[in-house]
């Protein structure tokens, strides 16, 4: 049954929503020490305390979201990247997007990280610009020869509306409240015929248990295949193409385990229902078969999805 809630969807404004769950923050902080080794100051956890969060889901659009939206702010940041948590040197959007910058483009990216993207086409750009929070990660991009604001976007579109053929996103859209006004800003620094370069984590991707990233105070929404539809329309865009990054060898192969054991669980019992998972994953599911059925899209079409959704959206 769906709630109705004075605090409306961020995507699409619907006020109905369907609450999906809770998460308590307590179990995010342990999570993070137990598998990143990432220790929060008293400070941190006080600023967004230890309770419970809502996961609701819209009742229009789908888009899931977390209530109350605690962002991530500076502090928690800085931290963030002091335990095994990383900077990405290179993700799977990142070659659909490079394709798709020709030669002396302007291209601004938000939410650059150290940059790895935008080096990759600094050479063929007319000019690159970063747009990044972190002021560790901004010194990087500077040592790099990378324009850099630290500016919010919203504020920098206003200032400097119209300046860029391409505008890229990378798995930032799950870290902001303000979903509609940033998606908003990045359109208004488009030129008409520009595009907008989106990626964000899909949320039916292959996963186990609690992932603390995928939690506030780090992730505030989780995207599904259908949401980017939505973007267009409160963008008034065109929505040139949505990808799936397909799951990993290990993953496709799991998820044949794990439909094998299920069958074979109540007429086997479990041990040998576990080796014929195991035994069956690594035949029907061969490297060679693996990187066919991922090159011809072929997972997606079955349900089955890796980390990443990647959407392209074009400026009438």
């Amino acid at each position: 049954m769906l709630d109705t809630s004075p605090d409306p969807c961020p995507l699409c404004g619907s006020s109905s929503f369907l609450t999906l769950s809770h998460i308590h923050l307590s179990d995010v902080w342990r999570a993070y020490a137990e598998q990143w080794a990432t220790s929060f100051s008293d400070d941190v956890i006080a600023h967004y305390g230890d309770g419970p969060v809502a996961l609701r889901r819209c009742g229009r659009c789908e888009l899931e979201w977390f209530a109350p939206a605690l962002e991530g702010d500076a502090d928690f940041y800085t931290q963030l990247f002091t335990g095994g948590v990383k900077y990405e040197t290179w993700r799977w959007e990142f070659d659909r997007a490079a394709q798709r910058i020709e030669n002396g483009a302007r291209v601004v990216e938000v939410g650059s990280g150290e940059g790895a993207f935008l080096r990759s086409v600094l050479t063929r750009c007319s000019s690159v610009e970063a747009l990044e929070k972190n002021p560790r990660a901004a010194d990087v991009l500077r040592a790099a020869g990378i324009k850099v604001s630290e500016d919010d976007i919203r504020a920098d579109a206003l200032a400097r509306p119209a300046r860029a053929d391409v505008v890229c996103a990378f798995q930032v859209l799950e870290h902001v409240a303000d979903v509609r006004g940033f998606l908003t800003a990045l359109a208004a620094v488009v030129v008409p015929g520009g595009e907008i370069l989106l990626s964000v984590p899909n949320r039916e991707r292959f996963r186990q248990g609690l992932e603390p990233n995928d939690c506030p105070p780090h992730h505030l929404s989780r995207w599904g295949p259908r949401q980017f539809t939505a973007v267009a329309e409160v963008l008034g865009m065109e929505l040139v193409l949505v990808e799936y990054q397909p799951p990993s060898l290990s993953q496709a192969r799991a998820s044949r385990q794990r439909s094998v054991r299920t069958a074979l669980r109540p007429v086997t019992g479990s041990r040998v229902a576990r080796f014929a998972g195991r035994a069956t994953a690594r035949v029907r599911m061969s490297e060679r078969r693996h990187a066919r059925l991922a090159a011809e899209g072929r997972f997606a079409s079955r349900g089955e999805y890796g980390h990443t959704t990647f959407a392209v959206l074009r400026r009438a």
